[in-house]
């Protein structure tokens, strides 16, 4: 089945210019898109139409406008009820709030259920759009004013239920949704772990989320550019602690899968690119390059990592390391032996299990330390983090934790040695006056005992 797509407008003169809407048909970013009311969406139901709203600054000309211009809007729970689905599939959930009628989406606060799993609870959406740009701005210069919510689901009933619950005395609402079939394997059922110690850990039967996906040494990746699955391809440059590190190598030409099952994990496109260690000739092998992603705490992590060899011609001329939150996930890791050859495009996947008292995920590649490789540095094409449920969950309540901006931080770490200096002035004032204290008052004691008694010779 095709991508299902809702585009939602309301208009102040009628009120049945919402519903009118909802019955359209777009084509945006090379895809069509069916209004949720649309008559020929017949796998499609909605079981409340709120009501619908219109950003007259959105809703312009542009594919951004056309899916985010508009919005429905609940003040109950309601069901969207998507027909045909079975097996594998992505969900994405498009939101952008803006205000309209006295309302103003960036309040609402809700939770989201889809195929009896927990997405979403009391979800703030300004608060995503907020951490995100608070994190990224510096190192890329861009603000989004929406989100992208994406979800890897097995559907086993051939229906696909997904439900919107406000919370109390708040609203929910939705731009934009795609359903996207995955016809081809694109998890397997187990993992190993980080650490080589513990038993794989299974993904059978658990829904994910898609935190990250990026494409490393290049500049993103367009869904249109990504044709199987629409995917949307960040570039990494502003996950890097140190941009630096990394150095952009590129060959487009004769870059093939190694081998056919690999072929929905990600277009070839990821692989013409990559980022290579900077400085990796140098005598200390300490160097290395690293990307901290947030995520939620207490949760199981699928870390996608994508390798494609663009510079060497045979084995062990580039070994390196592979660090998860500071643990060896790899040593000796040579991508020309993995992948059987150079231009061959595969991926590695691992397990990781984030503590409740952490909420990053450190992706390191490093040299290896005891290799005799003619080249010590590190390659990576690409890197994705999908979250696991637990018990039927993905939805975690302390998920944004704002860092203080730069003002706040200089001015915390200029006061408190302030206010160090001044506690221990006064501290040293206070002993300086009791010294000075006893010593007139010995003083004094000591002349007086000379004037009371006869010069002695």
């Amino acid at each position: 089945m095709p991508p299902v797509g809702m585009v939602f407008v309301r208009g102040s003169a009628e009120e049945h210019l919402g519903e009118l809407w909802g019955k359209f048909e777009y084509v945006v970013d090379g895809r069509r898109w069916i209004g949720d009311l649309n008559p020929g969406n017949g796998n499609l139901t909605l079981s409340s139409t709120g009501v619908v709203a219109v950003s007259s600054e959105l809703s312009g000309d542009s594919a951004k406008g056309t899916l985010y211009g508009t919005a429905r809007v609940f003040e109950n729970p309601t069901n969207y009820t998507v027909r045909g689905v079975h097996g594998d599939c992505f969900l994405r959930l498009h939101f952008c709030p803006f205000p309209f009628d006295g309302c103003n989406m960036n309040d609402s606060i809700f939770g989201v259920v889809a195929d009896g799993l927990r997405l979403m609870t009391e979800y703030k959406v300004r608060d995503e759009i907020l951490n995100r740009n608070s994190r990224l701005q510096d190192s890329i210069g861009n603000n989004s004013l929406y989100v992208i919510k994406e979800y890897f689901l097995s559907v086993s009933s051939g229906e696909l239920v997904i439900q919107f619950r406000p919370s109390e005395a708040s609203i929910a609402f939705i731009n934009a949704i795609e359903v996207v079939p995955v016809v081809n394997k694109l998890f397997p059922v187990s993992l190993s772990k980080v650490g080589g110690n513990a038993a794989p850990g299974s993904v059978s039967g658990r829904g994910m989320e898609t935190l990250y996906r990026l494409d490393v040494g290049g500049p993103g990746i367009k869904p249109s550019d990504d044709s199987d699955l629409w995917r949307t391809w960040e570039g990494d440059t502003g996950y890097m602690i140190n941009a630096d590190a990394g150095s952009e190598v590129k060959n487009s030409s004769n870059v093939s899968y190694a081998s056919v099952n690999d072929s929905s994990s990600a277009p070839l496109l990821l692989y013409e690119s990559a980022k290579t260690i900077s400085n990796a000739q140098v005598l200390e092998k300490r160097i290395n390059m690293s990307w901290k992603l947030f995520v939620d705490p207490d949760f199981d992590y699928l870390v996608r990592q994508h390798f494609c060899e663009l510079q060497y011609e045979r084995p062990n001329e580039r070994n390196f390391r592979i660090y998860v939150n500071n643990r060896t996930a790899a040593d000796n890791y040579d991508i020309y032996v993995q992948a059987g050859g150079k231009n061959r495009a595969y991926h590695q996947d691992y397990m990781d299990t984030v503590s409740p008292k952490l909420n990053t995920l450190w992706i390191q590649l490093g040299p290896e330390t005891a290799t005799s490789a003619a080249g010590t540095d590190a390659l990576l094409n690409g890197l994705e983090v999908f979250k696991l449920s637990r018990d039927g969950n993905l939805a975690s309540l302390d998920r944004f934790s704002f860092p203080s901006s730069p003002n706040e931080k200089s001015k915390a770490i200029t006061l408190w040695p302030v206010i160090g200096v001044g506690a221990a002035s006064v501290v040293i004032l206070a002993v300086i006056a009791a010294l000075v204290f006893l010593f007139c008052k010995r003083r004094r004691g000591h002349l007086a005992d000379h004037k009371g008694n006869a010069p002695g010779w």
